[in-house]
């Protein structure tokens, strides 16, 4: 029966077209144009991915000869032209340019490195402040001595009613010393997380105060290692190190 069915001619399948009012759009994109868009942009993520993993995985001293290829007309094959591959055609600096150029970064360096390192300075004045505050340095509270009072009274009701009343000042007093340590309470709290803001901030100033000395050391062999007469930053020939000059003050 199926081959009786299959054997009968069929209406040729026709796939929808973009209507008319919306050609202005462009062609209309079917599952199978979104299947092959899709399938591309799979295979360059895929792409993408090996190629970080190269580049994490790259040794910076690599070397090989195809890394000098050159354009232009040649006749051994390859086009030559003695430019390399991506030069914009600017001139070399010299060095005495590079030199230069060496002292106003280390000149900037060292600038912001003297601005960085007031701002650890303050920063270690205020923690020591802080410090001293929790610990009473600055609030050393005066000890008085309670002296003796003699009262005279006429009778028992008049002795009643001033241990009365004396009760009632002890009571308001306990009040008034327990509403001062909740506000103390919240003082040494408040204190507390300043000290905290104040810690974190002076850990990330002191790294930042030594990456720029560090940077500023590096820049100051650089630029010395440049000069003519080779003094400072190096080796010579016979294995004999230089000994860094220090900059005068």
């Amino acid at each position: 029966m199926s081959s009786m069915r299959n054997a009968v001619q069929r209406r040729n399948h026709r796939e929808r077209g973009q209507p008319e009012e919306r050609k202005k759009f462009g062609l209309l994109e079917k599952h199978k144009d979104y299947s092959l868009r899709a399938a591309d942009h799979n295979l360059k993520k895929r792409k993408l991915k090996v190629l970080k993993q190269k580049v994490l995985e790259k040794n910076p001293d690599e070397f090989y000869f195809g890394m000098l290829s050159r354009k232009g007309p040649s006749t051994t094959g390859k086009q030559r032209t003695g430019t390399v591959n991506g030069d914009r055609g600017n001139e070399v600096l010299g060095m005495e340019k590079a030199r230069l150029l060496k002292t106003q970064d280390v000149g900037y360096v060292r600038t912001v490195g003297n601005t960085v390192a007031k701002k650890v300075t303050k920063l270690e004045e205020r923690l020591a402040r802080i410090e001293a505050m929790q610990n009473g340095k600055e609030h050393d509270e005066e000890v008085v001595g309670m002296g003796k009072k003699t009262v005279f009274l006429d009778g028992e009701e008049e002795m009643e009613l001033r241990i009365q009343e004396a009760e009632w000042e002890a009571e308001a007093e306990e009040e008034r010393e327990e509403g001062a340590s909740r506000e103390e309470r919240e003082f040494k709290k408040v204190q507390r997380r300043e000290r905290e803001k104040v810690l974190h901030r002076l850990e990330f100033e002191r790294e930042r105060l030594r990456v720029l000395r560090e940077t500023e050391l590096a820049l100051e062999m650089q630029r010395a290692g440049m000069a003519k007469t080779s003094t400072v930053g190096g080796v010579n020939k016979n294995g004999v190190k230089f000994k860094v000059k220090e900059r005068k003050k």
